[in-house]
């Protein structure tokens, strides 16, 4: 079944509203088509034509009740509103039946034809007719009632429902026409009222059918606007979206598989940023990792990498970056001396000073951490190798390994150089003890446009507050 709704989820009081004026109309068409397809029934007084039809229509409106009750919920090879649409043919087939025996009751000395032609009022103009325009109406309120379900399948097709009415509202008319003109070429008076009778019954069938035709029409390209406005935000990469086109045709069945597709793009996206979160966070407890171990060799502690990481991430945003690169920053910079895994430990941990040979050893290690980190395509691990290969150059182009100067060198490498070096001078070293405060703002000042980007500076004296904070922050306890 396309949903767990029965026959009541369509019957609103506006629906059973207009199936009563559907039922009433045949007071009024009825009566005109049988005084013009039956000469029997002309000679009938309207009054008593009408009281007739009266008893009918409330038998249609209990027939009907009895049928909605008796059958609430659909075949499983039909959609909802078909099964509704079934009911109300089958309604007024009945209700055809029972005018076709209270007339044979009343006039036994009708002849049988005449009793057949009231019975086709019924079944043409009722089970014809009308119930296309209740089939236009149960569609519209299936799409209202059945939003908050999902089809689990599509049994209707577009072009037989089309094929359907386009019958029904072509043959209805044609035997009808008919019927009159048989009637009146039997009397042999086609006369020009006659063509005025004719036209006044073509006229109701036609409206009938324009109704019809139009509501089935405007739910269609609805629906189509509602399919194209839901691939329109997938496009746009809205994937969490309903077409809300609740049909069991072809319609309804691509806008269950839109929905199905971008549930299955989200879902996709979402495992995909899923992984690379987890990469991320990966590679972030690798850059701390190595970075700790580049410094433990060093016999420096894990918190000057964390220092140096707020310290370049905090300048790279007062320096105009994006949050995102000043993120990258952050998280690239504790591999900045990665290269020192490779220096030699009596090189490395001399507590004096390094003589020319062992300086450019240990100068080496700018060049070793380039070369480790330079060939992943990850943009932490690109950031990084940038870091480790740059963070020795100096402004006035004094540095090593390549001797960079200005902005030729990157503004990572810039940043970096100037933040290592102020968290260097303020910790404990194995060659030397923690430098006080004013003597390293000094230095720092003093080497404004040689060692440091003096742009760089002047940030980094107006964001002291913060650099202190983060120094107690990630202060080494020991």
């Amino acid at each position: 079944m396309d949903s767990p709704l029965s026959i009541f989820a369509l019957l609103t009081l506006r629906v059973r509203l207009w199936l009563v004026i559907s039922s009433f109309s045949t007071l009024l068409f009825a009566q005109n088509y049988c005084i013009n397809v039956c000469s029997f029934m002309s000679s009938l007084g309207n009054m008593e034509i009408a009281s007739n039809l009266f008893v009918i229509f409330w038998a249609h409106l209990l027939i009907r009740e009895a049928l909605f009750r008796g059958f609430k919920t659909p075949k499983s090879s039909l959609s909802l509103a078909r099964h509704g649409y079934y009911l109300s043919i089958a309604s007024w087939l009945i209700a055809g039946v029972a005018a076709l025996v209270l007339h044979s009751v009343k006039y036994p000395d009708f002849p049988l034809g005449s009793h057949l032609k009231l019975l086709s009022s019924y079944w043409i103009l009722g089970g014809g007719i009308l119930a296309q325009l209740e089939y236009a109406l149960f569609e519209k309120e299936y799409r209202r009632a059945s939003l908050a379900f999902h089809y689990v399948g599509y049994h209707e097709r577009i072009a037989r429902r089309i094929v359907e009415s386009s019958v029904v509202l072509t043959l209805a008319p044609v035997v009808t026409l008919l019927l009159i003109l048989g009637r009146y070429q039997q009397e042999g008076a086609i006369e020009a009222h006659v063509v005025g009778e004719v036209g006044y019954v073509m006229a109701l069938f036609v409206g009938a059918a324009l109704i019809s035709m139009g509501l089935f029409g405007r739910m269609l390209k609805s629906d189509t606007q509602a399919i194209v406005k839901t691939i329109g935000a997938i496009a746009h990469g809205e994937y969490r979206v309903r077409a809300d086109v609740r049909r069991s045709d072809e319609l309804g069945e691509i806008s269950g598989a839109i929905e199905s597709m971008a549930g299955a793009i989200d879902a996709g996206i979402q495992e995909i940023q899923s992984l690379g979160d987890e990469i991320m966070q990966t590679q972030k407890e690798v850059v701390y990792t190595m970075g700790e171990i580049a410094e433990s060799r060093s016999k420096e502690t894990g918190n000057h990498v964390k220092r140096v990481a707020a310290y370049s991430e905090l300048l790279a945003l007062r320096y105009g970056l994006d949050p995102e690169e000043a993120k990258l920053l952050r998280l690239a910079s504790p591999m900045h001396d990665i290269g020192k895994v490779a220096i030699p430990d009596h090189i490395l941990n001399k507590p004096g000073r390094h003589t020319p040979e062992e300086f450019e050893i240990m100068k080496t290690h700018a060049l070793l951490g380039y070369a480790m980190l330079s060939h992943s395509n990850r943009p932490i691990l690109k950031a990084a190798a940038i870091v480790a290969h740059e963070h020795h150059e100096k402004y006035d182009g004094s540095g090593y390994p390549r001797g960079l100067s200005g902005e030729n060198i990157h503004i990572y490498g810039r940043i970096t150089a100037l933040v290592d070096v102020f968290d260097a001078l303020g910790s404990d070293r194995v060659y030397k003890k923690a430098w006080e405060d004013e003597h390293i703002l000094a230095l720092i000042q003093e080497q404004s446009g040689k060692h440091f980007d003096p742009k760089l500076v002047t940030l980094f004296f107006a964001s002291l507050d913060e650099i202190f904070e983060i120094r107690e922050q990630y202060r080494d306890l020991f």
